[in-house]
């Protein structure tokens, strides 16, 4: 089987996973979206021979309806999570170099009033620890009487000035599938459409998983090494097939998104601006 079969021969991947003379899988990951897209291309890089399987499209749950924010966590730098926060912003700039045009950096305002937390000489030490976790110099000061030159609907009253910093956004959904592409040229398999009905058990570990056809309802049972559950919030169906006393609480992330337009903001075209509980981008 050809690479390019592996990923557009749905037909002929199925067949061969349903008579089961296709590879020995190492590695099966569950879950088509940027988790699961992710783990495939690391293990196909390394030499694993790995198949990813996913109930619906390709990247349909999460990672089409995110953010499409690549940040560094300011927010968990601010509350002292410095380790998280300097592995976050360092794939970030990983992304930015490897990926460009796909995943591009993008600057973004923190107003400073007077009065109000964090004083400018605190933000300063924030931003400065920000660029220097992301080996980056990206950081500026504005005063309010430049704040306003640059946004001229701004209301400046209380202002004392803002910073500027950057992180970056991407199209999270071609994100995913370029991973994916990447994995199939270094040998793995994927299949849309096809859902992991129950996991396969032997002498109390995972060996493989059970498998159905979306379109036909035919099923079969496919081997592997280590079975990775990449399914995000629908990880608790698979995980239940599992004893270990655990649960996994989905979270979900609230986002504003406002037309442009109601943000003028003629000078500058590739920004966004922050508060303390919201960000708009235009």
């Amino acid at each position: 089987m050809t690479n390019d079969a592996a990923f557009a021969d749905r037909n002929r991947l199925w067949d061969t996973l349903a008579a089961g003379t296709g590879a020995d899988w190492d590695i099966i990951v569950i879950g088509g979206g940027i988790t699961g897209a992710g783990i495939l291309r690391e293990a196909a890089r390394r030499g694993y021979r790995s198949l990813l399987i996913e109930q619906r499209d390709f990247c349909w749950g999460t990672s089409s309806r995110s953010s499409k924010m690549v940040h560094g966590g300011l927010r968990y730098l601010a509350s002292g999570k410095l380790r998280l926060t300097r592995g976050a912003l360092r794939e970030r700039e990983r992304l930015l170099r490897e990926a460009p045009g796909l995943v591009e950096r993008l600057r973004y305002y923190f107003p400073l009033y007077r009065g109000h937390f964090p004083p400018r000489i605190a933000a300063a030490a924030l931003f400065w620890l920000y660029d220097r976790l992301a080996g980056v110099d990206d950081r500026r000061y504005l005063d309010t009487p430049g704040l306003g030159r640059l946004f001229p609907d701004l209301d400046t009253s209380g202002l004392s000035g803002a910073y500027r910093y950057s992180d970056a956004v991407t199209d999270d959904a071609r994100l995913v599938l370029r991973l994916l592409h990447e994995a199939v040229e270094d040998g793995a398999a994927v299949r849309n459409y096809t859902r992991a009905t129950d996991l396969i058990r032997v002498n109390g570990g995972v060996s493989g998983v059970a498998v159905q056809d979306r379109e036909s309802r035919q099923a079969c049972e496919i081997a592997a090494g280590v079975v990775i559950n990449a399914t995000g919030a629908w990880a608790d169906r698979l995980k239940a097939r599992v004893p270990e006393n655990f649960n996994i609480r989905p979270q979900r992330g609230s986002h504003l998104v406002l037309d442009s337009r109601s943000f003028p903001a003629p000078a500058v075209t590739s920004c966004g601006f922050i508060g303390s509980s919201q960000n708009v981008g235009s």
